[in-house]
């Protein structure tokens, strides 16, 4: 199974050994992935709607892995029983509605020990809510894939407390500390549109515009602190 850049950006950081559920599995492609590499041996795959779930199926006999993926019609984690898996992935789903399914079978949550998720909004809401659900981000990656950029995440369950700053929960801190060069192109580009909008926004004279043009330098400022790790360590280099 060859993967598109964003979902073997997922399918990289769901741990070897693990019991998966795919949530939104969409056409298993990346579920198909998994258990050909043997990364999980018993894949749930689970979708909200029939058209994809069938083509899921489809790919999935076609590949001769209906014994290890069993597919499943599903909202979010409504058809997970306890017991059956330790690692959710949820991706291609807006940041709020991760938070959603996630907090909607707090049972299910609480048996879960790894979580990736890949977000195409809101990416910092998930952080936020990752902290206050007991876990722990402990990988993150980002790639360009079709025109657009995506950033995923992996989480732990743990008791230890991270205290993030403003600019870590809206741009995260793995990526910058270790100077990933694709995180700091996307990073420039977050500036360069940020810079653009207040730009526009200055010339404008209309209350909503002051407040637009405010929430423009708060980001211009986050994006500031995030870049200044990559210019430290060209200092010390």
């Amino acid at each position: 199974m060859k993967l598109s850049a964003r979902l073997q950006m997922n399918a990289d950081l769901v741990p070897l050994g693990s019991r998966i559920a795919d949530i939104g599995c969409d056409h298993g492609f990346v579920s198909i992935y998994l258990a050909e590499e043997r990364i999980c041996d018993r894949i749930l795959a689970l979708d909200i709607r029939e058209g994809p779930l069938s083509a899921a199926r489809r790919n999935i006999a076609a590949a001769g892995l209906s014994d290890r993926i069993e597919c499943r019609l599903s909202d979010g984690l409504e058809k997970l029983r306890p017991g059956e898996t330790d690692t959710l992935l949820l991706s291609g789903m807006g940041g709020r509605l991760v938070c959603s399914i996630l907090n909607g079978r707090k049972e299910i949550l609480a048996e879960t020990e790894t979580l990736v998720l890949q977000p195409q909004s809101d990416v910092e809401e998930v952080r936020r809510q990752l902290t206050a659900m007991g876990f722990q981000i402990e990988e993150e990656r980002c790639c360009r894939d079709g025109g657009k950029w995506y950033a995923a995440i992996r989480a732990v369950r743990s008791d230890e407390v991270r205290n993030y700053t403003g600019a870590e929960y809206r741009y995260g801190w793995i990526l910058p500390q270790r100077q990933d060069p694709v995180y700091y192109s996307y990073l420039l580009e977050e500036r360069e549109k940020a810079e653009r909008v207040a730009g526009e926004l200055e010339r404008q004279t209309t209350s909503g515009a002051a407040a637009g043009l405010i929430r423009q330098r708060h980001t211009l400022a986050l994006l500031s602190e995030t870049l200044s790790l990559y210019q430290r360590a060209d200092e010390n280099r």
